[in-house]
């Protein structure tokens, strides 16, 4: 049985990425627009297409996002569970803790690709210092 969007950001105690995704398509728009215009081909491809029928949305839509982070800058999703610590995230993502993309450039800053719904203080603080 599959999730809706909702349920999904429920079970696994996220906050919506969608407004955080048309951020970082809008940041595409303005660096490249070639770029900009292949991901809107993914998205509706690999996610208008499938998310209605998709057993769990949220991992299609957090794949997304981890597909697109990297395309507005070279970096790798690190997961940053309650106590601070970061992880390499593998793909797919882990849905529940922090997904950040850190950038290869380190005067970039972060790019936040899901939050938890109730976030720890400490990956409340990690994303207020990285993604600020």
């Amino acid at each position: 049985m599959s999730d809706s969007y909702a349920d999904g950001l429920i079970r696994h105690g996220l906050e919506d990425v969608q407004p955080l995704y048309r951020q970082l398509l809008l940041q595409l728009k303005s660096q490249d627009a070639s770029a900009y215009e292949e991901a809107v081909v993914r998205y509706r491809e690999q996610v208008e297409a499938v998310v209605a029928d998709a057993d769990d949305p949220v991992a299609v839509w957090v794949e997304y996002g981890t597909w697109l982070a990297p395309i507005l800058m070279p970096g790798s999703v690190k997961a940053i569970d309650e106590d601070g610590r970061a992880t390499d995230a593998e793909s797919p993502a882990p849905l529940g803790p922090l997904l950040l993309h850190l950038p290869d450039d380190q005067k970039s800053r972060a790019l936040l690709l899901a939050m938890p719904s109730a976030p720890s203080p400490a990956q409340r603080e990690t994303a207020a210092l990285l993604c600020s």
